[in-house]
């Protein structure tokens, strides 16, 4: 067993060295595959063929609609300009002094609203450059920032559209606001202790000298914004129809969709140009998609070991308390799988049985594993850090330890000191 863990360790390394090296996911996690077969005595054709492979196709039939419908109305509310609206009502709410808490909300909306996690960073990123700009804040504070209102307590917490939060809700038969109290008590502790941080390196990095840099990206497009209401309506439709109505996912964000397009029409104005944006977004899911499925691939090599059923076993023996075992459980398989989506598929696979057995409210091991699950997945080789960063056209060495501060830090202290204590009270 010792011979597997250190295997198990030294293809990680190699996993997050390579990524470090801006060498694509779809490379890497075949690469990093073949080496932990090499390392563990494994068939190189199995192990490829048949474990990677077949975690990777199966989180591809099992999300790609979610990613498609989620990227198709990224698309929409990015290029008619209902994202930016909604940015800009919340941020010119707070003034520019407030740039870093305006890219927080922001964020935080339009992610509660339905736009996809991978999407995101692509309507969020213009807005808060400008938001630097004018705040005179340098911009490698930015993917913090966004990851903080993206991939923190609106990806996991109550009620929230996203795949992580409906993950849970499949294989429990959870509702998706499954416990809203300490749930959101949580969230909002991540929120703040989040902003206080970032806050602390705003006020750090101007004591360095560190001011705005990045004069060269900005640009001023003139477009025509539509209205708030408008702009914002097909994201509550989205929260309404999953969180009162119970309405699957895929269905949600197709209703949010069709009345975008009925609202922002004149936006476009010409099916021609609807035409395009609905084919931008459908591309744009692929290489996204394909990016986490290479990585949670990975997972499905792990799974293939000789020794898995016993490392599974040793999990479900683990000598803790059973509020704090799908903690632990979900965030370490989410580490190894640098996806908390992935992650929580592969959990969930392998201990759905153990988590209902344990005893306690299936709501608190819904909540308890979603928000685990996206502590530590945010590791260097995560297909979501790696997009952001190449969105905000910065580095690893330049932005991640901010990133590891607001996503997995202060997350992972949350989960496991507020919100496991706050659902055994409460639930």
């Amino acid at each position: 067993m010792a011979t597997v863990y250190l295997a198990l360790l030294v293809s990680l390394a190699v996993f997050i060295y390579l990524t470090y090296r801006n060498i694509s996911p779809l490379i890497v996690a075949p690469v990093v595959t073949i080496i932990l077969a090499a390392l563990t005595g494994m068939s190189l054709s199995d192990t490829l063929f048949t474990g990677y492979m077949e975690l990777a196709a199966n989180y591809v039939q099992d999300f790609f609609l979610i990613f498609l419908t989620g990227a198709i109305f990224a698309a929409i509310i990015h290029k008619t300009g209902a994202a930016a609206t909604i940015a800009k009502k919340i941020v010119s709410t707070f003034g520019k002094e407030r740039a870093i808490f305006g890219v927080v909300i922001a964020t935080a909306v339009l992610t509660y609203g339905g736009v996809s996690l991978f999407i995101i960073f692509f309507v969020i990123y213009p807005l808060a450059l400008v938001l630097h700009k004018e705040a005179n804040i340098t911009k490698k504070l930015i993917p913090a920032e966004i990851g903080l209102g993206a991939f923190t307590f609106t990806m996991t917490g109550p009620g929230s559209p996203q795949v992580q939060n409906i993950i849970p809700m499949q294989f429990l038969g959870t509702p998706s606001t499954s416990a809203f109290v300490p749930g959101w008590i949580a969230g909002l502790t991540i929120a703040v202790l989040g902003l206080l941080y970032l806050g602390w390196r705003r006020r750090s990095c101007k004591n360095k000298g560190m001011e705005f840099e990045a004069h060269d990206e900005l640009q001023d497009t003139g477009e025509e914004l539509p209205a708030f209401w408008p702009s914002i309506l097909p994201s509550i439709l989205i929260i309404v129809l999953l969180n009162v109505f119970n309405v699957h996912i895929v269905w949600s964000m197709v209703a949010g969709i069709a009345l975008s397009i009925i609202l922002l029409w004149k936006q476009l104005s010409k099916l021609n140009e609807w035409i395009k944006v609905i084919n931008e977004g459908s591309l744009s899911s692929a290489p996204v998609l394909l990016n986490t499925a290479a990585i949670v691939g990975y997972a499905g090599a792990v799974q293939l070991l000789p020794e898995f059923d016993q490392i599974v076993e040793s999990v479900k023996n683990l000598d803790v308390s059973a509020n704090y075992f799908p903690a632990i459980t979900t965030s370490i398989i989410s580490a190894i799988a640098a996806s908390s989506s992935g992650g929580l598929s592969v959990a969930y696979a392998a201990l759905t049985d153990t988590f209902v057995e344990l005893g306690i409210p299936l709501e608190a091991v819904h909540r308890i594993s979603s928000m685990a699950a996206g502590t530590i997945d945010s590791l260097p080789h995560c297909p979501a850090i790696i997009n952001l960063l190449i969105v905000c056209k910065l580095t690893h060495r330049e932005s991640y330890l901010d990133i590891a501060a607001t996503t997995i830090l202060i997350p992972l202290l949350v989960v496991f000191s507020v919100l496991v204590p706050l659902t055994i009270v409460m639930l």
